[in-house]
């Protein structure tokens, strides 16, 4: 069953996502359910009222109320939302450590987990690079992001930096893979620097960009704990992010990658330079932050500590014949 679920608070269509999958726990009576991200965290411990006995296990992927909004009122009213509904999850797996905060805040800090993201080892053999990418990186050097392309994510401001960095750097290009609701306005703001920006749209793979890249941006506002950033890491790639969420516990700034505050153009340009300046010291970082994924952010570890959890609801919860 497919449960239609939109980004944004729609009472009509969420109350009919909740009565759905109070329907769909009916008919397939599971031993446990786990949701992911704050809407379908929001239907399943709503469902649970009609379901008490099926441990629900909710991981926010960021909390809304932590994330990016234009006022206050939205953030204030997701994180009051968050703390009504705390007490119907048995468990918080949280993603990261500053996850991990803001959901011991929120509820009881005994129902919360922290198990971080982690990525497979990336197959690098025949990965498909569009020509005209491969033609950009001949330009000069090449910058890559990519992103949803919505308000928060930090395209605004990589956008604001490439103007610093093409006078330090005049033959760097950026490539912006991805695709959403701000693209024709980010095109719009880019016209001044168009010749050296090229948005590509969604693209099935990112591998090969990413390797092709001299320096992976991520210039985010607000995040969790982003795979886009584990990957990049696993390819080995030279990586400048903002400070944002559980970001600095996987990129350490001067070790695996370089930090800079959000929404800060100037910084975030002065450290795409600093690396596309000193490509041994690029290389150092790269070759740190892959070492540091294979070690610590495995998706065998992250499977592992999720089943962990699992174990421990499942061993204190009636058996299906009891709850039928």
């Amino acid at each position: 069953m497919r449960l239609e679920l939109v980004r944004a608070v729609s009472p009509v269509k969420d109350s009919g996502s909740v009565a759905a999958f109070a329907r769909a726990v009916s008919e397939v009576r599971p031993d446990l359910i786990h949701a992911h991200s704050s809407k379908a965290g929001a239907v399943a411990r709503l469902a649970r009222v009609v379901h008490p006995r099926v441990p629900v296990v909710y991981t926010p992927h960021g909390y809304a109320s932590a994330g990016y909004f234009p006022g206050r009122v939205a953030r204030h009213s997701y994180g009051l939302a968050e703390r009504l509904l705390a007490p119907l999850a048995d468990r918080v797996i949280c993603v990261c450590e500053a996850e991990l905060r803001i959901a011991s805040e929120i509820g009881r800090a005994g129902r919360t987990r922290l198990v971080h993201n982690g990525v497979g080892t990336p197959d690098t053999t025949d990965v498909p690079v569009p020509d005209d990418v491969s033609d950009l990186a001949g330009e000069g050097p090449l910058l890559c992001v990519v992103s949803q392309l919505r308000p928060g994510k930090g395209i605004d401001t990589l956008l604001d930096a490439m103007p610093l960095v093409l006078d330090a750097m005049p033959t760097t290009r950026l490539l912006i893979v991805g695709d959403g609701i701000d693209r024709a306005a980010l095109e719009d703001r880019a016209r001044r620097i168009d010749h050296a920006v090229r948005f590509v749209g969604s693209m099935t793979s990112v591998a090969g960009v990413i390797q092709l890249a001299d320096v992976f941006v991520a210039p985010s506002w607000a995040e969790s704990f982003p795979y886009t950033v584990l990957e990049a890491m696993a390819l080995g790639a030279s990586i400048v992010a903002t400070d944002v969420g559980g970001v600095g516990e996987a990129v350490l700034d001067g070790s695996t990658g370089l930090l800079v505050p959000p929404r800060d153009s100037s910084a975030l340009a002065a450290a795409i330079v600093a690396l596309l300046s000193d490509p041994h010291r690029a290389a150092r970082l790269g070759a740190a932050a892959r070492e540091l994924v294979s070690r610590r952010f495995t998706v065998e570890r992250m499977v592992a500590e999720t089943a962990s959890v699992y174990r421990e609801l499942l061993e204190r919860a009636p058996s299906r014949t009891a709850r039928s």
